[in-house]
């Protein structure tokens, strides 16, 4: 009965947090927002590997790859594609975890 009371207690307090105005964010702060969110990825195989970053940090960047083929670079992603075009060139990605 005492944890009733002071769940009605508390609830004139709670009420006035939920009736907040909303927060609205420039659209500059909007194309910042990424919630958190990173993936990184390497795709090793037979004749290549593939590469691609999503909102990559300075640990996550993709290096530089003179010897791709595809590479797209933008704030929010980074696609590389490496395929030997000579005998002896080495996959130029470390393997990420």
């Amino acid at each position: 009965m005492k944890a009733l009371l002071y769940g009605i207690a508390v609830l004139p307090f709670l009420a006035t947090f939920a009736t907040a105005e909303p927060l609205q964010l420039s659209s500059n702060q909007m194309d910042k927002v990424t919630a958190g969110f990173r993936y990184t990825e390497v795709d090793t195989f037979n004749t290549g590997s593939t590469a691609i970053a999503v909102y990559p940090t300075a640990a996550t960047l993709l290096p530089a790859c003179p010897a791709c083929f595809l590479s797209i670079d933008s704030p929010t992603i980074q696609l590389r594609s490496f395929m030997p075009s000579t005998p002896g060139q080495t996959n130029p990605f470390p393997p990420y975890p």
